[in-house]
């Protein structure tokens, strides 16, 4: 076997690879749904008396570490959000909209008086979260397929 060939033969390993991984890295059906609740409960309770945040906050981590665990099982990895290629843009623009959801919602009770907007903004970002999810999940397939590293 010349160079050639066997450079040609481990290319072909690895893209192998990449496709293996890219048909295994698909989260539950539930998954994305589930994060998005999650994190939509986080804008729900902010202006609720401290005891009921601190309280969601425990069982937001709790939620969270669930998720991961079953991500895990069901995968057999798991990943970075922040990863560098397509993802980390995904990830930081939902972090971006989760943030500026969260502080509205909060500005808007405080200064406007309207008591419903954190339910309001809770529902929106469960709906952009679990949305997003989906698409941080074909970017991250899209990466493996192209060779672009863990």
């Amino acid at each position: 076997m010349t160079r050639d060939e066997d450079a040609l033969r481990m290319l072909a390993e690895v893209q192998a690879a990449g496709e293996d991984l890219a048909r295994r890295a698909r989260a539950p059906v539930w998954y994305h749904p589930a994060l998005g609740l999650l994190m939509g409960g986080l804008i729900a309770v902010q202006t609720q008396p401290l005891l009921l945040v601190f309280g969601y906050y425990a069982l937001f981590v709790l939620g969270l570490l669930l998720l991961v665990r079953a991500y895990k099982r069901h995968t057999g990895l798991w990943i970075n959000g922040y990863r560098a290629g397509r993802t980390r843009w995904v990830a930081l623009i939902m972090v971006a909209l989760v943030a500026l959801a969260m502080l509205l919602a909060v500005w808007l009770v405080r200064e406007r008086g309207l008591t419903l907007a954190p339910l309001v903004f809770g529902a929106l970002v469960a709906v952009l979260v679990a949305m997003g999810g989906q698409i941080w999940q074909a970017a991250f397939r899209a990466d493996l397929r192209d060779g672009r590293p863990l």
